[in-house]
């Protein structure tokens, strides 16, 4: 079978590449097409293609929306897939009004991104530090971006999964989407952002450290504040409090300071040596209303690199997968708290260290869910 990944975004990108790797190992032959820069790199796809997205297409404004819908048309054609695997909303709407046999894979749940989107720009409008007639006419152009985005993501997710196959990251978005099914249905599909089986097992046993010392892996909310992924006064958490020292992988730029430094990005084999070398790992987002559909693969990369999983209490979706393996905190200075009592009984966090490693070798893993994948296929 010939399958096409779709996305709006571009490569790499882990999720699409192991659904990929999934369906090469049961002998389908795979093709990409998505937004291509000079890192676009991939071993697994036979042929990768251009397709030019733009924030109106993907909110659906009309000519955009259809001369994005015309690239992929004429795409497929070339293409000939059997079955075409949606990685975002814009794909997978473009792929049902075409008429191809497809699944959408709902990575994000759309109608609570959008939600989300527009919060932020919010934010971004008012910090902006442009003035007058200029600042105006580009909070408007925003503005309306939001409100599209809004309304047809929220009513293209509700249409495709009436449809097509869906596939999601969390059993709480899926109970959200099964809302939008007319009646109960097994095409709504749940598959976690677990590690590749093969990625981990190398991993040996952890190694307790004399001081427990924390790792968070995130880009995001460096130069920006997001609403749903807000770190702002972590560092100064690890700088003002006898809690360890912290390691954040994945900002643009290495920098360090007093109990702190930021390694920049780094590809997964480095990520996974730097995150060993620590005790605790971090999703320390403050709470918001989206916490409970997140579902966040940076959890999962924690327990099978040794660490214990502390994260925000409204993190729902993961603390149900973790159980014990995981530590909920309800603001910074519970978690500072919490962090000064593991110091003190480092003995007690390396068993809790030992019981998140095992149980990750058992349960989280991509592979325990890729018959989930294959099944989507033959459903569309």
């Amino acid at each position: 079978m010939r399958i096409l990944h779709l996305s709006d975004d571009g490569l790499p990108d882990w999720r699409v590449e192991k659904s990929a790797i999934t369906a090469k190992k049961a002998g389908h032959e795979l093709f990409f097409a998505g937004r291509l820069t000079n890192n676009t790199k991939s071993i697994v796809f036979s042929e990768v293609h251009q397709v030019n997205w733009t924030a109106r297409g993907m909110v659906g404004i009309p000519y955009y929306y259809h001369c994005v819908k015309k690239q992929i048309e004429k795409l497929v054609k070339q293409i000939r897939p059997d079955i075409v695997h949606a990685h975002n909303i814009g794909s997978a709407k473009i792929s049902h009004d075409l008429g191809f046999p497809a699944v959408f894979d709902d990575h994000e749940y759309f109608a609570m991104l959008s939600r989300v989107n527009a919060e932020n720009l919010k934010i971004q409008n008012f910090q902006n530090s442009q003035s007058g007639f200029v600042k105006f006419k580009q909070n408007l152009k925003l503005s309306f971006i939001s409100r599209q985005s809004i309304s047809n993501w929220t009513r293209w997710e509700q249409e495709l999964v009436r449809s097509v196959p869906t596939i999601t990251v969390s059993e709480q978005i899926a109970q959200e989407l099964q809302k939008f099914a007319e009646e109960r249905t097994n095409k709504i599909i749940v598959v976690p952002n677990f590690p590749l089986q093969e990625e981990q097992a190398s991993f040996k046993e952890p190694q307790q450290h004399a001081q427990p010392n924390s790792v968070y892996a995130g880009g995001d909310s460096k130069h920006k504040k997001v609403t749903n992924r807000d770190i702002s006064g972590l560092t100064n958490l690890f700088t003002d409090n006898d809690v360890g020292n912290l390691t954040i992988i994945g900002w643009e730029i290495p920098e360090s300071g007093e109990k702190f430094e930021a390694t920049g990005f780094l590809p997964r084999d480095k990520m996974f040596s730097e995150m060993i070398q620590h005790s605790i790992g971090l999703i320390p987002w403050k709470k918001h209303w989206s916490h409970p559909f997140l579902n966040p693969n940076k959890a999962y990369e924690y327990a099978h690199a040794g660490l214990f999983v502390m994260l925000t209490s409204d993190m729902k979706s993961v603390i149900t997968i973790l159980g014990d393996n995981c530590l909920p905190f309800e603001d910074y200075d519970d978690l500072a708290s919490k962090l000064l009592y593991f110091k003190s009984h480092t003995d007690e966090l390396y068993e809790k260290r030992l019981q998140t490693f095992n149980f990750a070798r058992t349960n989280l893993f991509w592979e325990k869910n890729e018959k989930k994948i294959l099944d989507a296929y033959k459903l569309s």
